[in-house]
C-alpha cells in the first residue's frame, strides 16, 4: 500500500484558521478520512479540509470565503445518514462540522418553545427539555447520534419523533430556523425578528408571509447551513402505557393498524407492526405478528377509554393482547423510549444497513412484501448469512414507513458488495413503483430526482440558481 503524505496545506487552510482558530481546522489525511463515511454501504468520499465553527457568524464567514473562492461546502452533523454522504468535491471541498454548536439557547415555557443550536444531538436536546417537564418531537433513532441540523436537512419532513404515528413529521412542530445562505447571509425564519422586526421571540411559523421555513426542511443542505432551530414543546403526559397485540397473519395485523390509524380522537401515540423474522424468533422467541400500541393520557378516565378502544380493535381484527414476556419487554422499552437511545442486543449482530420506503396505506402490503422478498431472496441466493428486523410504522396515519434492517455476520468484502448493490437496486426499484426513500441525503436524492416531473426539476434548478449561483452548497445532490 502506498502512503500519501501531505506536503502542503489546503489552499484555504490559513484563511479558515483566521476564522475559527488552528484548533478547529484540519486537513490531515486521518481527519479527512474520518469525515468521509456514514453507516451506509456507500463508499467513502474524502473531501479537502475540515473546519469546526463555534458561532453562526463563523459559519457565515466560512461560507463567504467558500463562495468567493468557488470552493464547495459540505455541511456535516452527526453523520448518521444511511444513504451516503454528499459528493462535494473530493480532495478540495470544505467539510463544515457543526457539532461544536450544540447549546440549548432558550427554553421558553411561557411560549412552549425551545431554541437550540443545530449541532446538538436529538438525545441531548430531548433530555434537557424533559428535565423541565416538557417533551419535543425529534427523532426515533438513531436518537443518540442524529443532530438537529442533520435531521431537518436530510430526512423527509424534517424527520420524525418517537410518536411519529400521531405527531407526524417534525415540520409540524418547527417554529423557525436560523440559516446561513450560500452567499453568507444570515436568515432568521419564523414569527420572530426575521419576519417581524418588532418581535423578539420566535413562537410560530410565518402567518404573515409564505412558509419560508419549509424551504429548508428536507433540502439536504443545498439551500444553506442551519445553525439554530426553534421547536414547539409539549407537556409530558402523566400516563404512558403500551400494549403488545399479537396476530396470526400479516393481514390481521395490518387490518388492526389501518383501523387504529383512522380513529379520531387518536387513542394512540405510536403503532409499530413487527413481523416474526427468524432473527426475532431467535432473540425474543417471537412467533406472532406483533403490533406495539403505545398511548399516553393525563387522566385515568382518558387512559381507560384508550385501553377499551385498543382492546375492541384488537378483537375485531382477530388478534389478542399478548402476555408473552419477550413481547412485553419490547413494548416496555418502547414506552420508556430506551429503545430509541441504544441499539441494545442488535448492536452485537454485526455490520448492518437498511432499506426504508414510504408508501400510502393502499400500497403498504405490496411495498412490505417487495422489500422483504428482495432482501431475503438476494442474500439467500448469494449464500450470505444475515439477521433481519422488519417493521411497518405509520406517520400521521396517512403515510407508512416500511423498514427492512439487515445485519451481516462479520465484515466479508463480498457480502458488503452484494449488500451495496442490493441496497441501490432496492431504492431504484422502490422509487420506480412510486414510493419514496425517507432520507434526503447522498444517493437518496439522486434516485428521487430521477422521477421528478420536468416542471419540478426546473423549479428546483431555478431556486438553486437564485440562492446559490456559484453552486457551492452541497453540489450534486438532487442532480443539481
Amino acid at each position: 500500500m502506498t502512503t500519501v503524505v501531505r506536503t502542503a496545506h489546503h489552499p484555504l487552510y490559513d484563511d479558515l484558521v483566521a476564522i475559527v482558530g488552528p484548533k478547529f481546522v484540519s486537513d490531515d489525511d486521518f481527519v479527512r478520512f474520518a469525515y468521509s463515511m456514514d453507516p451506509s454501504p456507500q463508499l467513502p468520499r474524502v473531501q479537502g479540509i475540515v473546519v469546526r465553527p463555534g458561532t453562526t457568524q463563523e459559519v457565515s464567514d466560512i461560507v463567504k470565503l467558500a463562495n468567493y473562492t468557488r470552493t464547495p461546502v459540505v455541511p456535516s452533523g452527526g453523520r448518521c445518514s444511511l444513504y451516503g454522504l454528499p459528493p462535494g468535491l473530493p480532495g478540495k471541498a470544505i467539510v463544515v462540522d457543526m457539532t461544536r454548536m450544540r447549546r440549548v439557547l432558550n427554553i421558553d415555557e411561557e411560549n412552549s418553545a425551545v431554541t437550540v443550536e443545530a449541532g446538538i444531538t436529538l438525545a441531548e436536546m430531548a433530555t434537557k427539555v424533559q428535565e423541565r417537564g416538557w417533551d419535543v418531537h425529534t427523532a426515533a433513532q438513531p436518537y443518540y447520534g442524529d443532530t438537529v441540523g442533520g435531521q431537518l436537512s436530510g430526512v423527509m419532513g424534517g424527520g420524525t419523533g418517537a410518536e411519529l404515528t400521531s405527531a407526524g413529521w417534525n415540520t409540524h412542530h418547527l417554529y423557525g430556523l436560523k440559516v446561513v445562505l450560500p452567499d453568507g447571509t444570515i436568515l432568521q425564519t419564523g414569527t420572530g425578528p426575521g419576519t417581524n422586526t418588532s418581535q423578539r421571540i420566535t413562537y410560530a411559523r410565518e402567518p404573515g408571509s409564505p412558509d419560508i421555513t419549509g424551504l429548508f426542511i428536507g433540502d439536504a443542505g443545498i439551500f444553506g447551513i442551519k445553525t439554530e432551530a426553534t421547536y414547539r414543546m409539549y407537556r409530558l403526559p402523566k400516563i404512558r402505557e403500551g400494549w403488545a397485540c399479537a396476530f396470526d397473519t400479516f393481514e390481521d395485523a395490518w387490518r388492526f393498524c389501518k383501523t387504529m390509524a383512522l380513529i379520531e380522537p387518536q387513542p394512540y401515540a405510536m403503532i409499530v407492526m413487527i413481523p416474526p423474522t427468524a432473527t426475532l424468533k431467535a432473540l425474543m422467541g417471537l412467533k406472532d405478528w406483533l403490533t406495539m400500541c403505545i398511548f399516553k393520557a393525563n387522566r385515568e378516565d382518558e387512559a381507560e377509554w384508550k385501553r377499551a378502544v385498543i382492546k375492541e380493535a384488537v378483537k375485531d381484527a382477530g388478534g389478542r393482547l399478548s402476555d408473552d414476556p419477550a413481547s412485553r419487554e419490547w413494548v416496555d422499552r418502547a414506552v420508556s423510549l430506551k429503545a430509541h437511545r441504544e441499539m441494545g442486543e442488535f448492536a452485537s449482530l454485526g455490520v448492518w444497513t437498511y432499506l426504508e420506503l414510504i408508501a400510502p396505506p393502499s400500497e403498504v402490503p405490496e411495498c412490505f412484501h417487495f422489500v422483504k422478498s428482495l432482501h431475503e431472496g438476494t442474500l439467500e441466493k448469494n449464500n450470505i448469512p444475515y439477521h433481519s428486523n422488519n417493521g411497518i410504522v405509520s406517520v400521521g396515519g396517512n403515510q407508512w414507513i416500511i423498514t427492512s434492517i439487515i445485519f451481516l455476520e462479520g465484515s466479508d468484502a463480498r457480502a458488503m458488495g452484494v449488500m451495496r448493490e442490493l441496497w441501490a437496486r432496492g431504492l431504484e426499484m422502490g422509487t420506480e413503483r412510486g414510493w419514496f426513500p425517507d432520507a434526503h441525503q447522498g444517493y437518496g436524492t439522486i434516485v428521487i430526482a430521477k422521477h421528478w416531473s420536468p416542471e419540478v426539476a426546473n423549479f428546483m434548478r431555478t431556486l438553486k440558481r437564485a440562492l446559490d449561483p456559484n453552486n457551492i452548497m452541497n453540489p450534486g445532490l438532487w442532480s443539481l
